[in-house]
């Protein structure tokens, strides 16, 4: 069997797409992966395109996101997709191209030996979980089989294969491949400690479940929706978790954080205990000044990650819990918790509501330029409940979260760690493969959309169901509100006047016209 059949065989197994730019390091492998029946090769415009389209695959079909590039630009062009993956604990499987083995440099001083020729697999190890060069044909299997277990075990993130070109296409014998053998350890909790989180929900008066995306990713919704019908205690779901919870549920408190709701911030800041379940708690959500983020609350954190423990963020943690958050919320389920729903904090929290709505009257006496909190707002009305919603990076992110109400069954996601611009559209095309019956719905804004404007011509060409909506606000908004704040608006690169030039959307729509068109774009003029 040739080598590349062997890989072939394997990511058959495990998903239906592979998302690709082609190479002279991988034809080897992609002709593999074309003999098989099962799969769809999508060649993306430029591989940062496959990358994206791979994250958004996963987080919509729940299969591992594959990526196939070759070496040197073809693996540079993929990073951004991988790192959007790696801190948004998304599952992926990256193979890279390499030059053959003897055209591998020995000597680390040497630059290059062979073309294109790159140490991919340094560069990448902090932002993987698992990065690996096989230059031992016997190893394919293994390192295969230990990529595809490591991504998926424990916090997940990708992991990624560097393949030298003649290993590729080696003949091989199955019985001499080394086999990886998984293994999957006992989940402990000391029951201490749930013992100890349910006396301190006990003694609280007003107490919070802040839900982060640990939760979805220990597969977990039923058990946590379970805990607070239970306990009827307020709870606060991060933005990775927005879609899952009803906006109108009065024990949903809102978004809280730097770019959230007031009336979610009020409720933090009143709390006097949170449970902080699966989220990492980065600066967004606390603020630059960690010590008056809920100065007046005890605070439990449970994760599975024992570095997010380490209080680097400046939050002070009065009980560490360092375990899958799924046996932990399975653990406090079974626990007889005797909290007192507390009258005066729920009507505390309803007045928040009230008294700082997202959507304030004045915003609908704007005229000329649309009022972004009313645009997503009544995006989220006329959008059907099977549709993928995905915002891109900065302001309309942040508008999005704001503003836009999920419906049952609705998706609503991006990348909200690394948040590069132009994740949306790239991510569509992964999204809408995952999703077939599905429109998906991608808004991004004027500056953003330039990113990954040439992975349009995949969405015409597989005529897939997206509507781009481009949110024009004349450069890049929030780098202008920023400058704003603290450089008294001198403006640098960022509009025209400032020396950024971008394309009239309006006539680009004109070009990208065709028969039976699905793709539409839409340009929104918003209020500065």
């Amino acid at each position: 069997m040739k080598a590349s059949d062997l890989i072939a065989n394997k990511i058959e197994k495990i998903t239906d797409h592979v998302f690709s730019g082609q190479g002279g390091f991988v034809i080897h492998i992609m002709d593999s992966l074309s003999k098989k029946k099962k799969l769809t090769i999508v060649p993306s415009q430029n591989e940062q395109g496959a990358s994206l389209a791979a994250d958004a695959y996963y987080r919509v079909s729940g299969k591992l996101g594959v990526v196939v590039v070759t070496s040197g630009p073809g693996a540079i062009n993929s990073l951004q997709g991988l790192a959007c993956s790696y801190y948004d604990s998304i599952p992926s499987l990256y193979i890279t191209g390499a030059p053959v083995t003897k055209a591998l440099k020995k000597n680390q001083n040497l630059r290059q030996l062979g073309f294109q020729e790159m140490e991919i697999k340094e560069m990448v190890s902090s932002f993987t979980k698992y990065a690996v060069r096989i230059t031992d044909v016997k190893k394919i299997s293994y390192e295969i089989d230990k990529c595809i277990y490591l991504s998926q075990t424990g916090r997940p993130g990708p992991c990624l294969i560097d393949l030298p070109d003649d290993i590729q296409r080696m003949d091989i014998k199955l019985s001499e491949q080394k086999k990886f053998y998984n293994f999957k350890s006992k989940a402990f909790i000391n029951k201490t400690y749930i013992n100890k989180t349910s006396e301190m929900i006990n003694k609280s008066k007003k107490p919070i479940f802040i839900i982060g995306h640990g939760v979805k990713i220990s597969k977990n919704i039923s058990g946590i929706k379970k805990l607070i019908k239970k306990t009827r205690i307020p709870y606060a779901p991060t933005w990775a978790m927005a879609e899952y919870f009803d906006a109108n549920d009065k024990k949903n408190i809102g978004s809280f954080g730097v770019y959230a709701t007031r009336y979610g911030n009020f409720s933090i800041q009143s709390s006097d205990l949170l449970v902080i379940l699966g989220s990492r708690m980065s600066g967004p959500l606390i603020g630059g000044n960690p010590k008056l983020f809920a100065p007046n609350a005890k605070k439990i954190q449970v994760d599975i990650d024992r570095a997010e423990l380490k209080e680097e963020n400046g939050i002070n943690i009065d009980l560490k819990i360092d375990c899958n958050v799924k046996d932990f919320i399975d653990l406090l389920n079974k626990k007889k918790i005797r909290w007192k729903p507390n009258k005066k904090w729920f009507n505390k929290i309803e007045n928040l509501k009230k008294k700082y709505p997202i959507i304030q009257e004045s915003y609908y006496r704007q005229r000329n330029k649309v009022n972004p909190y009313i645009f997503f707002n009544k995006l989220s009305e006329l959008a059907s409940s099977n549709e993928i919603i995905i915002p891109d990076a900065s302001a309309n992110l942040v508008w999005a979260y704001q503003a836009f109400v999920p419906k049952k069954n609705q998706k609503i996601f991006t990348s909200l760690n690394h948040s590069p611009m132009g994740y949306s559209v790239a991510a569509a095309i992964g999204a809408s493969m995952a999703s077939k019956k599905s429109q998906v719905i991608a808004i991004i804004g004027d500056g953003s959309m330039q990113m990954n404007i040439q992975e349009l011509e995949n969405i015409k060409a597989h005529n897939l169901p997206i509507k781009v909506f481009v949110i024009n606000n004349n450069g890049y908004g929030m780098i202008k509100q920023t400058i704003n704040t603290w450089m008294k608006g001198k403006y640098v690169g960022c509009d025209l006047k400032s020396g950024l030039s971008l394309p009239d959307f309006k006539k680009f729509q004109m070009l990208m016209e065709y028969n039976l068109q699905r793709l539409i774009i839409i340009t929104i003029f918003m209020k500065k």
